[in-house]
């Protein structure tokens, strides 16, 4: 792990170098892109050994100084535990890297949390963090006490073990001669055996719950079941005791190694919580500093890279944006399509082109095309008549072209628009004297008189020649009503008036006419009007012939009749209406009313027709 004032970005392998030789590093894999990885992170300080089987591991590890071991599981399969546990039995100085996948990470925790494996590497990882591994594997290498390890149980027969165990028991005499000694002195305060053995027993309970605790890298959690916890417990009951002082600090190097774990595998997150953990655990403050400044310094590249990631992605994605607008505006042009669809036009992609990158030479050139093509476009509809299109055009030119070519082209297209103007109003007043003479005062109705008149007066009342046109029109159709009249036709020939009068016809010669009018239609709706035969002055009656076959089969009904009696009293369109019974009586009452006559109906002193109504009765007691 880092050690208090190292530097976390160091200048390379070279560093490490100038303190010791070069390390040798030994890397099992079978995988070519890790490897190169590796490769490329160790730099000249650390000679790099590749083995691809783990039976040549050990003999490269007899041979040489090899101080680093790079194991991928891949290689090991299910065997990397077995395989960490061998190689650090035969060399307990070995730093161990282990690579892997998150089940390998899960199986290894308890060898991680000992010690036995330095660090755990995921795969895939860039060369960045693979140099973050190897550097510190080196610093771990050249400084043993950077990290505690536990190491497993080794074969006896070596003298250091029976050094310990000659101090061992000299430290047993003497503390046996000063327990003496203050029991003959203070023969009142020595404890009851029992309670000697008691606390022994807790205290041995206490250390062996705070070293399953570490084992299953309990740390300084969950509450109460942690090994920080118990040992602290023995510390407040022995102050002294060198177990538990020693698994304090194990725990605190523990927590330090997670927190670097974090960073060099760039769980930021985790880093930070670790660190929170380390400092609640009361390591101490100038190596929780400079954790914190590492992990600092590590959101802070974090942060540049992302800035200058979404930067780059950002510019990227303008530039695509901008290269495909401009290829589509350069395709709608092709195509024709200046300004339709809405939001697939050449005019859409250029302003979308414009909207990214305006001064972009791209963009200016593209601009310029279509404004080209917009004042092409538009003198070519002026010229076609189509003044709306032109508009369109030029409205659309707009930012697009040049101010004044603008301009330019909005000046022709008012003078093309004043002399299209004149020649279709002179082609109207032509047609509609033409019409006229031709007697088609109103049919058709795109192609009369009428039409061209008054479409001439909607675009130009005061167009010289049409104040004569509509008056030879007006008077034209006054001829049609009179006409109409003297033939009895009374609603061509007020329809003949009402057209006169809206073309102007002078008011008091329509009202004559259309006095005379409304007085024959006011004469034939009485006629319409039905009355009773009994309001009406009957000067003949002629009583009906009463069927024989009825006679006979002595049948009596009557006949429900409707009848005209004409200007001069005679009975006219007779028709029956109702009767009962049905087809019996009908024809005789018919034969009989017809020779019928009345005094005639007069009507503003003139004899009119009038329509009537009479039931006759067939009955054989009259």
């Amino acid at each position: 792990m880092l050690a208090a004032g190292e530097e976390s970005d160091a200048n390379g392998a070279s560093t490490f170098s100038l303190a010791s030789e070069i390390v040798e590093l030994v890397v099992l894999t079978a995988d070519d892109a890790f490897l190169s990885t590796l490769r490329e992170a160790v730099g000249g300080a650390t000679r790099l050994w590749h083995v691809a089987s783990s039976d040549k591991v050990s003999d490269l590890l007899l041979a040489g100084e090899v101080g680093i071991l790079v194991l991928d599981g891949a290689v090991l399969g299910g065997g990397g535990a077995t395989c960490v546990e061998q190689l650090k039995r035969q060399f307990p100085e070995l730093v161990i890297l282990f690579a892997g996948t998150r089940e390998d990470e899960a199986s290894l925790a308890g060898m991680v949390s000992r010690g036995l494996v330095y660090r755990f590497i995921h795969k895939p990882m860039s060369s960045a963090r693979a140099k973050l591994f190897v550097q510190a594997a080196i610093r771990k290498h050249e400084d043993p006490r950077a990290t505690q390890i536990i190491a497993l149980p080794v074969k006896s027969g070596k003298p250091r073990k029976s050094l310990w165990i000659g101090a061992g028991a000299a430290g047993l005499v003497l503390m046996a001669v000063g327990f003496f000694a203050w029991r003959t002195m203070h023969p009142a305060a020595e404890p009851p055996a029992a309670q000697s053995a008691d606390d022994a027993a807790g205290s041995a309970a206490l250390l062996a719950r705070a070293a399953d605790a570490l084992a299953a890298n309990r740390l300084a959690e969950p509450s109460g079941d942690n090994a920080l916890e118990y040992y602290l417990a023995q510390l407040a009951r022995s102050p002294n005791d060198p177990a538990a002082r020693a698994g304090i600090a194990d725990v605190h190097e523990r927590l330090l190694a997670r927190a670097e774990n974090a960073l060099l595998e760039e769980r930021m997150e985790d880093a930070g919580e670790a660190i929170d953990t380390a400092r609640r655990a009361g390591v101490e403050s100038g190596r929780i500093a400079f954790l914190t400044a590492q992990l600092n310094k590590a959101l802070e590249r974090s942060r540049l890279a992302q800035g200058r990631g979404r930067a780059q992605t950002e510019q990227r994605a303008s530039n695509d944006k901008l290269s495909q607008a401009l290829q589509s505006a350069a395709q709608r042009m092709d195509q024709g399509r200046l300004l339709e669809p809405d939001g697939d036009s050449a005019l859409f992609h250029v302003k979308q082109a414009m909207t990214l990158a305006a001064d972009d030479a791209g963009t200016q050139q593209t601009k310029r095309a279509l404004g080209a093509r917009l004042l092409l476009e538009a003198r070519t509809a002026m010229q076609s008549r189509d003044f709306d299109k032109s508009a369109r055009l030029l409205q659309a030119a707009t930012g697009i072209s040049t101010q004044a070519d603008i301009d330019s082209s909005r000046a022709a297209l008012a003078a093309s628009r004043s002399e299209a103007q004149i020649q279709s109003r002179d082609r109207l007043l032509k047609s509609a004297n033409e019409r006229l003479q031709q007697d088609r005062l109103l049919e058709p109705a795109d192609d009369s008189a009428k039409y061209y008149l008054l479409n001439l007066r909607s675009l130009d009342p005061a167009f010289a020649g049409l104040g004569t046109a509509m008056q030879d029109f007006a008077g034209r159709l006054m001829l049609k009503a009179r006409r109409a009249l003297s033939l009895s036709q009374y609603d061509a020939a007020k329809i003949w008036l009402d057209e006169a009068n809206a073309a102007g016809y002078p008011a008091a010669e329509i009202a004559a006419v259309q006095g005379e009018i409304d007085a024959v239609l006011r004469a034939r709706a009485g006629a319409q009007s039905i009355v009773s035969a009994a309001t009406l002055v009957q000067l003949k009656a002629v009583r009906p012939g009463y069927p024989a076959e009825a006679e006979r089969r002595k049948i009596e009904g009557w006949v429900e009749l409707e009848f005209t009696v004409k200007p001069d009293g005679s009975v006219g369109e007779t028709l029956v209406r109702n009767a009962q019974p049905a087809d019996v009586f009908d024809q005789a009452a018919i034969n009989a009313v017809e020779k019928w006559r009345f005094k005639p109906v007069l009507r503003e002193n003139k004899p009119v027709e009038q329509r009537a109504r009479i039931r006759v009765r067939f009955s054989l007691n009259p």
